[in-house]
């Protein structure tokens, strides 16, 4: 893997003494570090995804973190794998649609919340659980829930009707959670390289422990934070690489409700290339001055790949190439005109795009969110702004 940097910006921003040694203590005491560092797969687990893998199909239900990391793992689903399918928001068009589609004799259901509170996912459980009981099946049979171990709603349900009920760890948090149970279970149902993933992860850590201040995702959040200076006050995250579109997802739900307090914080957009060359790169190019780019790029074997040769006028220019040929060739002229633009830039290519890379990549941006917050002097763990709607949601409810 390689990475980038391309701005009119040198990167002149310091850590502090004290900022470096904030990223020291995060180092050594985060629980999420030292999960990944000690990481091994629980028997228990492995148990119960193999009986998971038995099913045709496998409802996810939760919502952000609870969901995200695990769907973004899940594209790297082996073929023979059960379908999964992840459902993160209560539209009952959504639910009646995939009621229609799946047979619940033959699905399971992993349900997961951190506190067990959240309203999404305890209306999707409900109504699971209702859909599972008129078709008269024995629910215990069927569903998996993980929750935090308190006395919390999700929890109860799950007791009521005999469901097991694994453990959320109660010090790592929703969307930072990929790298437990919360991603690990629906990974290995979907047949994902799980040992792949953790050893990318564990290598982007061996670089903090190395050295921080010159550690890559260090780096990026220090270049981002001199561009916020310079009223660079959008992140770009564009992956030409369909099985990392999720992933952008993710990192803009670890970006924005990491960083977004006080008043503080830059705002995360997800793009796909090259679908998004043909709705948001004229904005990007030719709209406000305002934003960082990271593009993602890989390169393709032409040896096992689709290659036309079609003679019609009009067509020579494609005529001998391939499919991965002409991607590697938008992508590079995307990053060649944001750079001719003036749009400060940050290339990252992966030789493979596989788990290890994945996991790499997320343990990357956990790493530089974590330098951002702290950079910026903003708590990275909590998320209260959103309260506010929760507590009004309960009263109109109530009403």
């Amino acid at each position: 893997m390689s990475i980038q940097f391309f701005s009119s910006l040198s990167n002149t921003a310091k850590l502090t003494a004290k900022k470096l040694n904030d990223i020291n203590v995060l180092r050594d005491t985060l629980p999420l570090f030292n999960h990944v560092r000690h990481f091994k797969i629980d028997e228990q687990l492995l148990t119960y995804s193999k009986k998971l893998k038995s099913f045709k199909d496998i409802i996810v239900l939760g919502t952000g973190g609870s969901s995200l990391g695990g769907k973004s793992l899940c594209e790297f689903a082996a073929s023979s794998a059960p379908t999964m399918h992840f459902c993160d928001n209560i539209d009952p068009k959504t639910f009646k649609k995939l009621f229609a589609k799946i047979t619940p004799k033959t699905t399971g259901v992993i349900v997961i919340s951190k506190s067990g509170s959240t309203a999404e996912t305890l209306m999707q459980f409900m109504v699971c659980l209702d859909h599972w009981e008129k078709n008269n099946l024995e629910v215990a049979n069927h569903f998996i829930a993980i929750t935090e171990p308190t006395n919390n709603m999700l929890g109860q349900l799950a007791k009521k009707y005999h469901i097991l009920c694994l453990d959320h760890a109660t010090d790592i948090g929703g969307r930072f959670a990929v790298f437990t149970n919360v991603g690990i279970l629906p990974a290995l149902v979907s047949g994902v390289n799980v040992d792949k993933f953790i050893k990318g992860a564990k290598s982007c850590l061996h670089k903090l422990d190395d050295n921080i201040p010159s550690n890559p995702a260090v780096e990026g959040a220090l270049i981002q934070y001199e561009l916020l200076n310079n009223n660079k006050t959008v992140s770009v995250l564009m992956p030409y690489i369909d099985q990392l579109n999720t992933f952008a997802l993710w990192y803009r739900q670890l970006w924005a409700e990491s960083l977004g307090k006080d008043g503080k914080g830059t705002t995360p957009i997800a793009a796909l290339g090259t679908v998004d060359q043909h709705s948001q790169l004229q904005l990007f190019l030719d709209g406000p001055k305002d934003k960082f780019f990271t593009v993602i790029t890989t390169s393709y074997d032409t040896s096992d790949d689709f290659k036309v040769n079609h003679d019609i006028a009009g067509l020579e220019l494609y005529q001998n190439h391939t499919m991965g040929e002409l991607m590697e060739a938008e992508q590079q002229a995307t990053i060649d005109t944001l750079k001719n633009n003036n749009c400060p830039v940050r290339h990252i290519h992966l030789d493979i795009v596989d788990e290890y890379a994945l996991g790499y990549m997320m343990m990357h941006y956990v790493i530089e969110t974590l330098a951002m917050a702290s950079i910026l002097g903003v708590n990275a763990f909590d998320q209260p702004a959103v309260e506010e709607g929760k507590v009004l949601t309960r009263q109109y409810l109530a009403a």
